[in-house]
This record gives structure tokens, sequence and C-alpha cells, in this order.
């Protein structure tokens, strides 16, 4: 009798707890507004904010980014070597003439913000990079990890994996992949 009556405290307990987590999420609690909008002020602190903000498809068939000229692991020469091009400010047209350019040195004329300098990329070479260093290589570091827990399970003596289940979710997302997937 003493076990369900300390069953049923904890279920109260927990039945108080869920509704007090819906009352704070809830838009009409002023802290869980006050929570949602210091989130959300996080991620405008981390926002790209502090450069100008480039239409896409400015430059018909290439990919614009913002290189830093004092970034020494990825440098600029780095870039160049890839395929990156500096973007002169004649490259944009007409209405984008208040940009800041380069007044002197290697990147003369080129579009410039502080220590970033504006870079174009063909636009096949960018998905061609985007495919695979965001599509390829996670998959076959998923596969590589379910191949490795699937080999684990079966050294066992005939034991299931305590994660079996998450391995067969990934293993049905990585069939799902679409390799038809557009980068922006």
């Amino acid at each position: 009798m003493a076990n369900t009556r300390i069953k049923r405290d904890l279920e109260d307990r927990l039945l108080d707890r869920v509704e007090e987590t819906k009352e704070r999420m809830s838009m009409d609690n002023p802290d869980a507004l006050a929570k949602k909008e210091r989130v959300a002020a996080f991620r405008d602190k981390w926002a790209n904010s502090a450069l100008p903000d480039l239409p896409g498809g400015i430059i018909p068939g290439f990919h614009l980014c913002w290189l830093s000229s004092t970034n020494t692991y990825d440098s600029i020469d780095k870039r160049l070597a890839l395929g990156y091009e500096p973007v002169k400010a004649s490259d944009l047209g007409k209405g984008f003439e208040n940009l800041g350019k380069m007044s002197s040195g290697k990147f003369e004329g080129c579009i410039s913000c502080n220590e970033m300098i504006l870079f174009k990329l063909p636009e096949d070479i960018y998905q061609e990079v985007m495919r695979l260093l965001h599509l390829e290589d996670p998959l076959e570091h998923q596969r590589n990890i379910t191949a490795t827990v699937r080999g684990q399970a079966q050294e066992g003596k005939g034991g299931r994996s305590i994660l079996e289940g998450g391995i067969l979710e990934m293993e049905k997302e990585a069939s799902k992949a679409n390799s038809n997937i557009r980068f922006q």
C-alpha cells in the first residue's frame, strides 16, 4: 500500500512540473518571453551584422563570401589557389557604389569592409564543395559509426546493442539523404 502512495506522489509531482514548464513556456508568461528574447539577442550577437548584406544572385553564376585578410589558418592565398576571385566594385553594377573599396595594395579596387574582402567562387564549384563537406563527409562518418556499433553488437553473445534503435534511425536517415540538395 505504501508503494502505491509513493508512486502516486511521484506522478503528482511529475504532473505539477509538466504544468509549470508549460506555463513558463506559454507566451503569456513574461519569464518565458524574456528567455526567448535573450536567446534571440544571442543569435543576433553572432549574426553577420557587421558586414554589408548583399542579395543572392547579384553576380549570376557565382557564390559570394567575405574572407578575412588577417586569418593565417584560412588565408586568402589558400582561397585564391582554390579558385576564389576578389570582387571588384565594377562586378556588382549600379547601386553598390557606396560599398567600401580597398584603395591600395594587392586588392586595390576590391570590395572590402574592415579586414574583410568580398570574394566570389563559381556556383558549380561551390555546390560541389558544399555537397562534399556538408553531405557526403557527414554521411560517411555516420556510416562508419553505424558499422562500428553493429560490429560491436555482433561480437557480443547474440545480445542486442543498447544503441540499436538509434543506429537503425541513423541508417534510415542516411538512406533518405538527397544528393540533389542546393546549398545557399
